[in-house]
């Protein structure tokens, strides 16, 4: 004996297997393609932290350097003499800061990145330069005054012997 509807039945779970086959294809591509997207997404965020960890790396170089810098210039005013000693030092001193300042160039020049940071580390190395430049200035400025003063003192020694001997002579 055979029920009244089933072809009825028999479409009804056709259409039932039908829907839940590709209601289970569907849920299996949407797993996989969430794991596929949260893989890429880890890719990118590790790309992302790799490229931060370049960029601090290169930031500590610039850093150390413009220490460096800073110090050097600390030391260039530091001398007071002009003897073959100090300006063999302060001629090293500004090798140093000028190697510095170099370093900082190429390394601005070789990370072409539009970050304000690396501007503002290139507007700085630029100033360093004349900072370098002033401070050397400064200091042969202040040589020549002081040679200038040490010939003016000489001067006044000799115009006062020779007053001195005139009144010796002449003053009695």
């Amino acid at each position: 004996m055979k029920p009244v509807n089933s072809d009825d039945l028999r479409a009804s779970y056709r259409k039932f297997f039908l829907l839940f086959a590709l209601l289970l294809t569907f849920s299996v591509t949407s797993v996989y393609f969430y794991f596929l997207t949260s893989d890429r997404e880890i890719t990118l965020l590790d790309q992302k932290v790799k490229e931060s960890d370049r960029l601090i790396s290169i930031r500590n170089q610039i850093n150390g350097d413009l220490e460096l810098i800073v110090q050097r210039l600390q030391d260039l005013s530091a001398f007071t003499k002009m003897s073959s000693t100090e300006r063999n030092n302060q001629s090293m001193l500004l090798n140093d800061i000028q190697d510095a300042n170099q370093h900082i160039k190429g390394i601005i020049q070789q990370n072409k990145l539009p970050l304000k940071s690396f501007e503002f580390y290139q507007k700085l190395s630029d100033h360093v330069a004349a900072a370098a430049v002033v401070k050397d200035s400064l200091f042969t400025t202040r040589f020549q005054i002081e040679s200038a003063r040490a010939q003016l003192n000489l001067c006044q020694q000799a115009n006062n012997a020779a007053v001195a001997r005139l009144r010796g002579r002449f003053g009695r």
